[in-house]
């Protein structure tokens, strides 16, 4: 859940950084396609200002504090 006033996010996600912090996912990219549908489906794509790979997370960083905390909401709301 993202904390207010805040404009980063980090989520799970199963990816890993390969030597060289090339991003590898660890399924065949299902996650990544049904991550980014969702986003676009709930009108959040263009909220989005930056992306950054981690171990098994993925930083999302938002133009504004209220688009994060809307993610936030959003997220941890959606069906699985």
């Amino acid at each position: 859940m993202a904390r207010s006033g805040r404009k980063t996010i980090k989520i799970d996600a199963p990816i890993m950084l390969a030597n060289g912090r090339t991003p590898v996912w660890m399924d065949d990219g299902t996650w990544a396609m049904e991550f980014f549908d969702w986003l676009g489906k709930a009108k959040l794509n263009t909220k989005v200002s930056g992306l950054q790979h981690m171990n098994n997370k993925i930083k999302l960083t938002f133009i504004t504090a209220k688009d994060c905390t809307t993610f936030g909401l959003k997220y941890a709301g959606r069906k699985k």
